[in-house]
């Protein structure tokens, strides 16, 4: 890809500006403030767009750094490049209000879908992380993100498993990782659901032998009453018996005092005839009349003594009788106890069989809880999720292997381009464990950071160089924007050597006029 010519309608300082180039090295030299990092961000722009940001982050982003105070929809521009051996026209706008984007092949006139993906076929799939990554360099970024590293194992594990770089690893293990996330998401929706079956048949149970227990409760107060009937009925059975008893002996008694009052009143009330007799006359006799008076006395105490002796035992009977009836001190019948102790066995009954039958209850409800297993959709998730959990740990293991290969690959390049810029300095670069880029002397490995600042820029611009050779598939303009500040004359004159023998595109940005001074004599040379 070649960039020919840049249009800028609006876009930060500049309104209305044409820029051209050409193929081959190439430097645009201007004061500070001139606009370079505004082309930069431009060129940017029109290969990969511009969006606004979001909240607070929209204040002082890329957008509303360049878009135009006057004419804000007005915010475009226009880009001519060549890719492929065709002249395309590349057309944007990047305004709020108006955005949108065409691409028209300029020899036969096709127009291309940017929506569609076009373009990023011309671009051979780079992105916008890869392209900052690579070939461009801004003002004090010369080291290179970790998406640089990202890219390199993305590309190797690729180029392992489909001998080609047309797919994104990175894309498909976010995708695993999506997977396994939504399928562990429906796992605990499934487990929730029978984790609440389960606590509902828990809870059922819980509810049964708390009535079981009130139930066992209600029958052991149920026996304790019966038992204390008993008793008592017992106590009053044993009292009365022995109250007839006494009452028996005493009717016994006055009934036989009685008969034999009226027995000895009998025989004094004869005797006192015989004496009567004896004394030959009709008229009682004086002798006569004190024996028949006792014995009509002893007679009549005797009537009496009977008569009370029989209505007491009349009044036993009665009273044995009435308390079948009333008991004049209770209140009860005495068929009350029987009464109560039939009706407390038929509920002891009834408690007894409602406890069965929630004890049985309770059983199956354990029975079921027992036999309730996962679903077969829960088992099928689960294996599911081993599976995507499988494949996205083959997937990392693939990559991390494949992946330091295309490191050493992309550090043994980087090691010969470090050594064209250095004038053949022997230097074997490698990223560490951590990423970082470190550098082995022969003897021991250096990490880049301990190195000096100008070394350091070769080697960020060597790593760089080397991985666009390994990622793009289409060759990419390099833009370098103010980045040898820190080479001196000697390192720069080498890198621009080296960028000249390569056979693409390099757009310089720079404040110095030592870069065009360099290469002015590098073409004095060659002519």
């Amino acid at each position: 890809m070649v960039i020919t010519e840049l249009y800028i309608k609006n876009f930060g300082k500049f309104s209305e500006r044409h820029f051209y180039f050409h193929d081959g090295v190439q430097v645009v030299s201007g004061e500070n403030e001139f606009g370079k990092t505004t082309l930069h961000a431009f060129i940017r722009a029109m290969l990969f767009g511009l969006e606004r940001g979001r909240g607070r982050a929209a204040a002082k982003d890329e957008y509303s750094r360049y878009e135009p105070w006057e004419n804000p929809g007005h915010y475009a521009g226009v880009m001519r490049f060549v890719c492929g051996g065709r002249h395309f026209r590349l057309e944007r706008s990047f305004s709020r209000l108006v955005k949108r984007a065409s691409l028209v092949c300029e020899d036969d006139g096709e127009e291309l879908s940017v929506e569609h993906g076009d373009l990023d076929m011309l671009l051979g799939g780079m992105t916008p992380e890869l392209f900052d990554s690579t070939v461009s360099v801004g003002q004090m970024k010369a080291e290179p993100g970790q998406e640089l590293f990202r890219a390199l194992e993305n590309y190797a594990a690729n180029y392992f498993e489909t001998g080609g770089g047309e797919y994104d690893l990175s894309a498909a293990l976010r995708t695993l990782k999506d997977k396994r996330k939504a399928l562990s998401k429906e796992l605990e929706k499934e487990e929730a659901e029978l984790e609440a079956e389960r606590e509902k048949l828990r809870q059922e149970c819980r509810y049964l032998e708390r009535d079981m227990e009130r139930l066992r409760g209600e029958y052991e107060e149920r026996q304790s009453e019966l038992e204390r009937e008993d008793a008592e009925a017992g106590q009053e059975d044993s009292s009365a018996g022995r109250t007839e008893q006494t009452a028996g002996k005493r009717a016994g008694s006055l009934m036989l005092g009685g008969a034999a009052g009226i027995g000895v009143g009998a025989l004094g009330f004869l005797w006192s005839r015989v004496i009567s007799r004896l004394t030959g006359g009709l008229a009682l006799s004086a002798s006569a009349a004190p024996v028949e008076i006792i014995a009509c006395l002893a007679g009549a105490a005797g009537l009496v003594l009977l008569i009370a002796g029989l209505l007491m035992r009349r009044r036993g009977a009665a009273g044995r009788s009435g308390k079948r009836e009333a008991d004049p001190a209770s209140g009860r019948t005495a068929a009350d106890p029987q009464e109560r102790a039939r009706r407390l066995g038929w509920e002891m009954e009834r408690i007894r069989s409602e406890w069965k039958d929630k004890e049985l209850r309770r059983d199956n409800l354990r029975e079921q809880y027992g036999e309730m297993e996962e679903s077969a959709g829960t088992v099928r998730l689960k294996e599911r999720i081993r599976a995507v959990a499988l494949a996205e740990e083959e997937l990392e293991k693939a990559a991390r292997a494949t992946g330091e290969s295309m490191e050493r690959r992309a550090g043994h390049r980087a090691s010969e381009i470090f050594a064209g810029i250095t004038g053949g300095r022997s230097l074997s670069l490698a990223p560490d464990g951590t990423k970082e880029i470190a550098v082995w002397d022969g003897s021991r490995r250096i990490p880049a950071r301990a190195l000096s600042r100008g070394t350091l820029e070769q080697i960020y611009f060597a790593v760089r160089m080397a991985a666009a050779e390994i990622l793009l598939e289409e060759p990419m303009p390099v833009i370098l924007d103010d980045v040898f500040a820190f080479y001196d004359d000697k390192r720069l004159e080498s890198v621009l050597k080296w960028l000249s023998g390569q056979k693409k595109q390099v757009i310089i940005f720079t404040c110095h006029r030592r870069e065009e001074e360099i290469i002015n004599a590098f073409t004095r040379e060659r002519v």
